[in-house]
């Protein structure tokens, strides 16, 4: 794996509707598991399970994990290899695809320039260490 793939989760940055486009959260690269910078992985049944928690009740977009909202998760699709499969998608990646409304030209304009290099959601979650 390229560290670009590693550090990287923005895939598109649509200015003109305001949006970014990318992963929230990777599963699988490549068929094997993906382990992010902090050497954690995400299974795609707990992203799954997460994912849909979070459209429930969250939906917020957070500065590097800190701080006050700075926009909204508009839409949402949890890619598990099994929900490529059935709809004939071929993906090196599997896992959350989202696209964020920043809510300041601002902050589009740090995804737009290669500040931000990933999404920060606002969610909780539980690690659990593997033996």
């Amino acid at each position: 794996m390229t560290d670009q793939l590693q550090t990287s989760s923005i895939l598109k940055v649509d200015e003109a509707l305001g949006l970014v486009f990318g992963f929230a959260i990777v599963c699988k690269e490549d068929g094997e598991d993906h382990f992010d910078l902090q050497a954690d992985h995400i299974p795609e049944g707990v992203m799954l399970k997460g994912s849909f928690e979070f459209a429930q009740a969250d939906r917020v977009a957070k500065e590097m994990h800190q701080g006050e909202q700075i926009g909204n998760i508009t839409f949402m699709f949890p890619l598990t290899t099994e929900i490529a499969k059935s709809l004939d998608i071929v993906t090196k990646r599997t896992g959350l695809l989202i696209a964020m409304k920043p809510d300041s030209p601002e902050v589009l304009a740090k995804f737009a320039d290669g500040t931000y290099t990933g999404f920060s959601i606002g969610g909780k979650a539980v690690n659990t260490p593997i033996s």
